[in-house]
């Protein structure tokens, strides 16, 4: 794949993702977006502008929010399994006692 017309710079790429700049920031110093891949510094100078590749962090946020839906999905489950077991359930049998 060609990323070269991929990459644009922060105003443009936070505009297109639908975040706001200082969100994108964060998620770059946080280490959410990972540099080289999905940053570069435009001129090749630490502290220079930045460039994000869209198609990159779209597919990272992507495979993010699948697993996330996937354990959210598996901790409703075991909750609604801990609820299943905690119901008491009584029998309209008649209790038979044991004779001694």
């Amino acid at each position: 794949m060609n990323y070269a017309q991929q990459w644009v710079h922060e105003p443009q790429a936070a505009d297109l993702l639908a975040i706001k700049q200082s969100t994108l920031r964060t998620m770059r110093r946080d280490g959410r977006l990972e540099a080289g891949t999905h940053w570069i510094y435009a001129t090749g100078k630490a502290g220079g502008p930045v460039t994000y590749n869209l198609p990159a962090i779209r597919q990272t946020l992507a495979e993010r929010t699948v697993q996330m839906v996937q354990l959210e999905a598996q901790r409703r489950a075991a909750l609604r399994q801990e609820k299943q077991d905690s119901i008491e359930t009584f029998s309209d049998a008649p209790l038979v006692r044991a004779r001694s």
